[in-house]
């Protein structure tokens, strides 16, 4: 099948899911990185500044200076790790929700401390997968109930417990459908901004970026890499004959039958109005030639039964044919752009001589190498040479 690429946006994509992953995962985990040493830093200067203010209680104002401190411990710790290293999310917030707990356990009064819960898990619930968040939760409901019962001295411990953990829980769970929610609609948009409307195919957009990274992939492994580029013939008057609908009909068979001779491996678009590109990694020069006479020789065979409807009436099924030109990656034709060209001259050279033809380009000039007319290939030295590269 066609290959399709995952979302490209990496800065909104929730990093840790099980579904598609930004196309640069630094960006997510540089960001990752800054969001958790500002939460600390924060958190860390949060507390530092409620110590001079009235409190007829002082008495907790020790631990809470230890664990500003160890804030800006986790802080420091953080912004010296290189991005990247995607365990660093869990320390920091499994080490957010030991502190708060911490903290909620020496504070008196309580007060507001529970409202620092939402940081470490609203950070869980953008950054982590699912399965993370829950885990965070568990935690945050097990530390909050030893903080609150073991050391805590709030008379209403219980309506507190269930209070905060409730809430916390909520608010989590919100932020984490809400993420996964843009994340999805991010991806629904970068589909359709990848994919052809009429065939479902990649466009040309698209197409150029893999191609790109296809011919890299092949020249690191040293594998043969060919493009097909396919023309269907007389398209304009399939369309002046039938009409539109019956043009974009074609266009979608034509689409679906070059889908289902595709491996894995290989890359299809529509790159034009009725021109189709198709990547076959490694794949050489005369079996890309064979897969070009393959697809022809199908398409002028689907449709000799078909038949539709106009004017009132049922008419005959136009009669389908295209005209391919075959390339292959060499040190002539090194790079995307000079391959792209490269088939497209014998594309040309294919129609120029007729169409129904396959033409390839080699060693600067194109040649028309087969016919599809449902006979056998050329003979080995029968190719006519139809035009020379400048």
């Amino acid at each position: 099948m066609a290959s399709r690429k995952p979302v490209r946006t990496a800065l909104f994509a929730v990093a840790g899911t099980d579904q598609d992953a930004p196309l640069d995962p630094r960006a997510a985990d540089e960001l990752m990185r800054w969001v958790g040493v500002a939460m600390f830093v924060l958190g860390s200067a949060t507390l530092f500044a409620t110590l001079p203010m009235p409190d007829p209680n002082t008495s907790d104002h020790p631990a809470i200076e230890v664990i500003a401190g160890l804030l800006l411990a986790g802080a420091a710790f953080v912004f010296l790790l290189r991005p990247g290293r995607r365990w660093v999310s869990r320390v920091t917030v499994v080490y957010g929700i030991l502190l708060v707990s911490a903290l909620m356990a020496v504070t008196r009064p309580i007060e507001a401390t529970p409202f620092f819960y939402l940081w470490p898990l609203v950070f869980s619930a953008y950054f982590c997968s699912r399965r993370e968040v829950a885990a965070d939760l568990a935690l945050t409901w097990v530390t909050l109930g030893l903080g609150l019962f073991i050391w805590g001295k709030d008379p209403m411990k219980p309506g507190l417990f269930m209070g905060v953990g409730v809430s916390v829980t909520l608010v989590t769970v919100v932020v984490k459908l809400l993420a996964e929610h843009v994340s999805a609609v991010i991806r629904q948009l970068e589909r359709a901004a990848d994919t052809d409307y009429l065939t479902g195919l990649l466009n040309r957009r698209a197409f150029d970026l893999e191609f790109r990274e296809q011919c890299d992939r092949a020249r690191r492994n040293g594998l043969p890499l060919a493009l097909a580029t396919f023309d269907l013939d007389h398209f304009k008057q399939i369309n002046d004959r039938h009409g539109h609908a019956e043009g974009d009909r074609v266009l979608r068979e034509f689409a679906a039958l070059l889908e289902r001779e595709l491996r894995g491996g290989d890359t299809l678009a529509r790159v034009g109005g009725e021109e189709f590109a198709v990547v076959l990694f490694g794949v050489g020069l005369r079996e890309a030639v064979g897969f070009a006479e393959r697809i022809g020789r199908e398409l002028a065979g689907s449709r000799r039964e078909a038949s539709v409807v106009a004017r009132g009436g049922a008419e005959p099924g136009p009669a389908l044919s295209t005209s391919a030109g075959v390339a292959e990656l060499s040190a002539r034709t090194p790079d995307p752009a000079a391959l792209m060209l490269a088939a497209d001259r014998a594309l040309y050279a294919a129609k120029a001589a007729g169409r129904r033809r396959v033409a390839v380009w080699e060693g600067g000039a194109t040649r028309v190498e087969a016919h599809i007319d449902g006979g056998p290939p050329l003979r080995e030295g029968e190719g006519a040479l139809v035009a020379r590269a400048l």
